[in-house]
């Protein structure tokens, strides 16, 4: 199989397949909150909330981003202590959305194409959940 998105059902789409139950952050939470959620849940992807607008996202490699630059800045403070120095709207990225009738394959093309790992799902401007690529390689697999 050289073209893994040709044997998507195109008429998949992204509100069949995405993770509906999602925890989230707040843009004034820290990274040690975040670290605790991922490691607790293991989910490697968060999106954030400014009240209830979807205003970001933030991924583990972010996380790992930031405490190696807040450690190198702090370099007496452990990790926790560094987490904990840092808020997640100071490391969050601009949320790539879809809505939930896009089909699977656009979507694995907008996250080949933007280089992200999930996209958030909006209906009405609403967070409704988030599909990332290890969701469209599991439809994959069962296809």
């Amino acid at each position: 199989m050289n073209n893994a998105a040709a044997v998507l059902d195109p008429r998949t789409t992204v509100g069949e397949v995405m993770t509906k139950e999602l925890m989230t952050l707040k843009v004034d939470d820290t990274l040690r909150l975040a670290d605790d959620m991922m490691n607790l849940v293991r989910v490697r992807h968060f999106p954030v909330l400014d009240g209830s607008r979807l205003v970001g996202v933030i991924h583990q490699s972010d996380l790992l981003h930031a405490s190696m630059a807040s450690l190198i800045r702090n370099r007496e403070d452990s990790t926790r202590a560094a987490l904990g120095a840092v808020v997640v709207k100071e490391v969050m990225k601009p949320a790539n959305t879809v809505s939930p009738d896009v089909s699977i394959h656009r979507a694995a093309e907008i996250m080949v194409e933007r280089g992200v790992e999930c996209l958030l799902v909006l209906e009405d401007e609403k967070l409704v959940g988030l599909v990332s690529r290890t969701d469209l390689l599991r439809e994959l697999a069962k296809q």
